[in-house]
């Protein structure tokens, strides 16, 4: 496929789904990109220095029965205390479009910030962030967004760059007895699955610019399902809805749980 065709399938896509959001002066709803459907770098991409730790403890309690089996409920309660840092691989998949999301995120503070590092492909050809080039994102502990596109940094009118995945489990809680899944493994940690259809005006709050491109498009719910440690942590995100026909998938997980990072403006 031709590189200029390759671009031409991207921008549609992009303006369908929103998976990107390098081009962040456009209007949201063209091309904007929600924290958790946020592309990420290939293993090849320029690593991004990891952020300064503070002192921020990590939840060391957990919200477990006498046999082993988390309460999500006293879990996510748990967690809405205590602030920590997480890394990030998600991919996001739309048609022809891939895009992946590696970062190193804080989350349940304040601030959601850290730093993303971005690609997107269509067809199975980079167009954007491929090797050297990826695009980087940062979020810094006061809410401003910069984006990196080659060597000059810009902040961004957007923000809503790191959904507040706590905030989706639960919308799944609210859901009642019927989004509990039960206790699985998670490559080696305990955790607890959370499933269910969530009305889209749950995500106006945790992803306000993702919601503003679904709402736009006539979505009105999409799939969710959300694993979560016995200390409230998601290590896993799934979630799956449909633009005019077109299956779009936003997954990945969260490891490496830590203090909160201190994360201050690119130079």
């Amino acid at each position: 496929m031709r590189r200029s065709t390759v671009l031409a399938v991207a921008a549609a896509a992009v303006s369908l789904v929103g998976l990107v959001g390098c081009n962040d002066g456009a209007a949201p709803a063209a091309s904007s990109t929600a924290p958790g459907a946020v592309p990420a770098s290939t293993s090849t991409a320029t690593a991004t220095p990891t952020p300064t730790a503070v002192a921020t403890p990590t939840p060391t309690a957990v919200a477990t029965t006498a046999g082993g089996v988390i309460d999500p409920e006293k879990a996510l309660a748990l967690a809405e205390k205590t602030p920590y840092a997480a890394t990030q691989d998600f991919t996001t998949e739309g048609g022809p479009i891939s895009a992946l999301t590696k970062a190193r995120v804080n989350l349940n503070g304040p601030v959601r910030s850290g730093r993303l590092a971005e690609s997107m492909s269509a067809g199975g050809n980079d167009v954007i962030g491929s090797g050297s080039d990826g695009p980087t994102v940062v979020v810094t502990d006061d809410g401003t967004t910069y984006i990196k596109s080659g060597s000059s940094w810009r902040t961004s009118p957007l923000g809503d760059r790191i959904a507040d995945y706590h905030g989706y489990a639960k919308a799944l809680l609210a859901l009642g007895p019927s989004a509990h899944t039960g206790m699985e493994d998670c490559e080696g940690t305990p955790c607890y699955h959370l499933s269910g259809t969530v009305g889209l005006e749950s995500m106006k709050a945790v992803e306000p610019e993702q919601y503003k491109i679904l709402k736009s498009k006539g979505v009105e719910s999409f799939l969710l399902d959300q694993w979560i440690d016995a200390q409230g942590r998601t290590v896993r995100y799934d979630r799956k809805t449909e633009l005019r026909g077109i299956p779009v998938r936003t997954h990945g997980t969260f490891r490496d749980f830590g203090p909160v990072e201190k994360v201050d403006p690119p130079r």
